[in-house]
């Protein structure tokens, strides 16, 4: 995907957010740019945004500047994208004779 498709989604999500407060929009946006985009075209974000990030909106920029920081908190989860397992489930701890119990 090229770069201007990029730039121009980019900014059609944060013209969505633009009308929400701010703090809101910045977590709006992120949250998106994490659900909905797939690796290779946040990491093509993030190189355009290394050289400058022409184009793009102030508010867009702000809301990826955190985002690309990585996760917060000590306790964060970091998963490598190559080796992540999925957790093993527990068993059903249903009362004798199955259902709620």
């Amino acid at each position: 995907m090229h770069v201007r498709e990029l730039v121009r989604m980019a900014n059609q999500i944060t013209d969505y957010f633009a009308f929400y407060p701010k703090h809101e929009a910045v977590e709006g946006i992120a949250k998106h740019i994490h659900a909905s985009w797939e690796p290779r075209m946040r990491d093509a974000l993030k190189a355009h945004i290394d050289k400058g990030g022409e184009g793009l909106e102030p508010l867009f920029l702000e809301a990826v500047a955190e985002y690309f920081k990585g996760p917060k908190g000590q306790n964060a989860p970091r998963v490598h994208p190559t080796r992540s397992v999925a957790p093993k489930g527990a068993s059903p701890s249903f009362a004798k004779g199955g259902g709620d119990g």
